[in-house]
């Protein structure tokens, strides 16, 4: 049962102190801004996301590769000390080639974007115009 006594706060109060220092922030902004800036801006803005998203996943590949490969070794291990340990050697050697993989993709895809495309991932934000032949 809910408290009567005590005020209740309501969203309205968050998304108009959020407005607020997004009108703020735009005040702030604003003498130095104009069309160009903000093409630049947004330019910029979409390679910095591109480079943390290729960090992210790059991160993410290296550290669930190492542990694969380091579960792998561990669990080899205890195979060759006592084989009725439950670690079934099938499942080892697929966390092995598994962290291999992983371990591996930052390089393929690097090399795949430089050999198979030519080039690296580019942003310039130029819009272009697709045409059809009939």
């Amino acid at each position: 049962m809910p408290n009567l006594d005590s005020p209740r706060r309501t969203p309205g109060i968050r998304r108009a102190t959020a407005l607020t220092a997004l009108a703020l922030s735009v005040v702030v902004l604003a003498p130095g801004a104009h069309a160009q800036a903000i093409d630049d801006i947004m330019q910029q803005s979409t390679g910095h996301a591109l480079s943390a998203w290729s960090y992210l996943m790059n991160a993410f590949c290296w550290i669930l590769g190492s542990i694969l490969l380091i579960m792998c070794g561990l669990g080899w291990y205890q195979h060759q000390r006592n084989p009725n340990a439950g670690s079934r050697p099938g499942m080892l050697v697929a966390a092995g080639v598994l962290g291999g993989v992983f371990l591996a993709f930052p390089f393929f895809a690097k090399t795949a974007s430089f050999t198979i495309f030519n080039s690296g991932p580019t942003v310039t934000g130029e819009q272009q115009q697709m045409r059809f032949d009939r």
